[in-house]
């Protein structure tokens, strides 16, 4: 009892100077003939608020913390100084998480990532999109998605692509749980092409497979063949293990045989050294929720199409090489 008595004690006075301190602040920022001052000093300002802020959610008082913390960060703003303007977003973006407001969770993390932009840290702005994605993924999943997209736009636009791992991967898992399949192939390939503009082949031959493996789970066995052509025309992915495993995963599914599926998916290193969420829908397939027999169907069709075109150009190569061969002569 006493404890809790001393505490909301401690609270109060707390409360009352951080009160008085924001009056004083309030005062610095307008002219004053009788302090002989003619333009808001922010720089005398800024300190008082940023304790002020710090006093409130020391308190408990988390909505006058959110308060004092807005006025903090536009001190900061007024001096120039974004990167701790963006550091005060971020604090008022968790406790409006605290405060179980996610639209302004969302709203507060792109302020601190604008912010972070101004001051020339595109890397900051980046890991702080996806920090607000990840705590947006169970209350707010639309904003979350838009983030992650926001995150992974700043590393491209910015050319700090080398950073964008983690905000791929978390991307990836999230979209997958979602069960947002085109989504999550789209940021696959994307990721695969970002891999391959840094020389991380590993990733990239992961994120082309793991497109191929996120369609056949979902069922659509022409979506599946057609993003494996696209991730054949890259010469770098054209003769990587992981396409053999792609390939021959695709002739288990033409032939409709779900244990040599089965069997493939957990005989062949490819499909377990996958990231996590990837790898875990891998070593499930098939999909026993999709009709395998029509994937096989479709893919037969697809594949032979694909095999008379290979052969079709292999005859006129070879037509080429023997008129090429009879004007010698």
């Amino acid at each position: 009892m006493s404890n809790t008595i001393g505490r909301s004690e401690k609270s109060v006075a707390l409360e009352k100077e951080a009160k008085e301190l924001l009056k004083k602040a309030k005062g610095l920022t307008v002219p004053s003939i009788l302090e002989l001052r003619i333009k808001p000093d922010w720089e005398a300002a800024a300190p008082l608020l940023d304790k002020a802020a710090l006093m409130y959610k020391q308190a408990g008082n988390l909505e006058k913390a959110v308060e004092a913390y807005e006025r903090a960060a536009y001190a900061q703003e007024r001096l120039g100084s974004q990167w701790h303007a963006g550091k005060h977003y971020e604090v008022i973006a968790e406790l409006c998480r605290k405060l179980e407001q996610p639209a302004r969770v969302g709203h507060y993390y792109k302020l601190a990532a604008d912010a972070y932009m101004q001051c020339g840290k595109p890397t900051t702005a980046g890991e702080c999109l996806c920090r607000g994605a990840r705590v947006l993924e169970d209350t707010d999943p639309d904003t979350a998605i838009k983030l992650y997209y926001d995150s992974l736009d700043v590393y491209e636009s910015s050319e700090k692509d080398a950073y964008s791992v983690d905000a791929f991967r978390h991307a990836v898992a999230f979209l997958l749980r979602q069960e947002l399949w085109a989504d999550a192939v789209e940021v696959q390939m994307r990721f695969g092409a970002v891999s391959e503009k840094n020389n991380a082949r590993h990733s990239q031959n992961k994120a082309y497979l793991g497109a191929v493996v996120t369609w056949l789970w979902a069922g659509d066995a022409e979506k599946a063949w057609l993003t494996f052509q696209d991730a054949m025309g890259v010469e770098a992915f054209a003769h990587t293990e992981e396409a053999f495993a792609a390939d021959a995963l695709f002739e288990a599914y033409r032939n409709n045989d779900a244990d040599a599926v089965q069997a493939l998916v957990k005989s062949k290193s490819q499909f377990k050294h996958m990231d996590h969420c990837v790898a875990k829908l891998a070593l499930r397939l098939p999909n026993p929720g999709c009709r395998m027999r029509r994937m096989a169907r479709k893919l037969n069709t697809l594949m032979a199409q694909s095999e008379e075109e290979d052969q079709g150009e292999q005859g006129e190569e070879g037509e080429e090489g023997g008129r090429h061969e009879e004007e010698l002569l």
